[in-house]
Formats: structure tokens, sequence, C-alpha cells
């Protein structure tokens, strides 16, 4: 299982912390940070990688099935003008 990305960001500067600081300084400070970055993670309205794959790969099949009913549709309008009475088959 992958470590949490929230988690790997803060070790660096809590390590930094835990270094230049006095114990009680360093977790008061590596606390105020964690829950500052938390909140703009949360403004940010992330999401997964997969749920972005997932999405990603329906807009792929959509855009293919608009554009191959655009060039259906395209061909109907012109047999349409062309006087052709072809039947409408979906």
């Amino acid at each position: 299982m992958h470590a949490d990305p929230f988690v790997e960001l803060l070790q660096p500067i809590r390590r930094l912390l835990d270094q230049a600081l006095s114990h009680d300084l360093a977790a008061s400070l590596g606390a105020d940070i964690e829950a500052k970055a938390q909140k703009v993670f949360k403004q940010m309205a992330l999401v997964p990688k997969h749920e972005f794959a997932a999405q990603q790969a329906l807009l792929t099949t959509l855009e293919l099935q608009i554009t191959t009913l655009e060039a259906r549709l395209s061909k109907l309008e012109a047999d349409s003008q062309n006087g052709s009475s072809s039947d409408f088959v979906v």
C-alpha cells in the first residue's frame, strides 16, 4: 500500500523543525503547519488519480461517440439534400 502523500510531504519539514527547534516549539509549529496545509488541500478539491483516469477514459469514449454521430449526421444531411431516400438506421 502506498504511503499518504500528505504525510510524505510533511516528514522532511517535521525533521527540520525537530533539528532546529526545541521539542515543544517544533511540535507546536509542526501541528500548525499541518493544519494550514490540510486546509489548503481541502480547498483544492483534489481527486484520486484512479478517479481522474476513469473520468478521462470516459471523456475519450464520449468524444469518439460524438465524432461518429456527427459524421453520421453529416452523411444523412447530405443524402437528404441529394434526394436520396436512405433509411434512417440507428
